[in-house]
């Protein structure tokens, strides 16, 4: 399975995009604010993954510091 992530500048154009991805027999779904904050964060956490044990506080400390630059 291949998944395609596309970011339109209104949503008309998201809507006209998903009926034509459903038109090609595939699956679609626009996502919220939250399930695209949710994505990008599992991302980076991803990108960012040492494999070894943090404490709350460190994170915390961290994610503070990339919501407010």
């Amino acid at each position: 399975m291949e998944t395609l992530i596309i970011n339109t500048k209104n949503s008309g154009n998201a809507e006209r995009i998903l009926e034509l991805v459903k038109k090609l027999g595939e699956e679609g779904k626009i996502l919220s604010k939250e399930e695209q904050e949710d994505f990008l964060l599992g991302k980076i956490m991803e990108a960012e993954n040492t494999g070894k044990d943090v404490g709350k506080e460190a994170i915390l400390k961290e994610l503070t510091t990339i919501c407010y630059e």
